[in-house]
């Protein structure tokens, strides 16, 4: 089974859903209840668990949005000066998981990590604790699929 999702979380104001949803139309946008209160933002083309006809001209636009959120996070970030935004690009074929992202905050970075433990440090700055298991809920099959009402033209 393959996997990827490339998303941004915050513990923040769900006025930023919609900011990203100006700044990168076609995002998916979701409150998050658990494993913490905030929200999520991933690229339209993440998670895919429903069959899609192949067409090339929109996997370039979801990676286009993919691209755009990685590039554009420091600056999207100083519109909210007191939040903490974690970027996560998560990517599973069969048992193997990878993970790398960053943080930032007000037009800073804070850190990028990459490998082994990436998962586990960038959720801590959402004061998320994984078990041995490292499950992220937000990266489970579906999950910014299921709340399609947060999703804005």
């Amino acid at each position: 089974m393959t996997y990827h999702c490339t998303a941004i979380f915050a513990k923040g104001d769900p006025a930023i859903l919609d900011a990203a949803r100006r700044k990168w139309r076609g995002c998916l946008t979701r409150t998050i209840d658990k494993p913490f209160q905030g929200l999520g933002i991933a690229d339209p083309g993440a998670d895919r668990c429903y069959p899609l006809v192949f067409n090339a001209a929109q996997e370039e636009e979801h990676q286009r949005i993919a691209k755009s959120m990685k590039a554009d996070l420091l600056s999207f970030s100083e519109k909210f000066p007191n939040t903490v935004f974690v970027y996560i690009e998560a990517n599973r074929i069969g048992d193997l998981c990878s993970y790398e992202g960053s943080s930032v905050s007000n037009g800073l970075s804070l850190c990028n990590h990459a490998g082994e433990d990436a998962l586990k440090k960038l959720v801590a700055y959402l004061d998320v604790s994984l078990d041995e298991n490292l499950q992220f809920e937000p990266f489970t099959r579906g999950y910014f699929h299921i709340c399609r009402e947060h999703k804005r033209p």
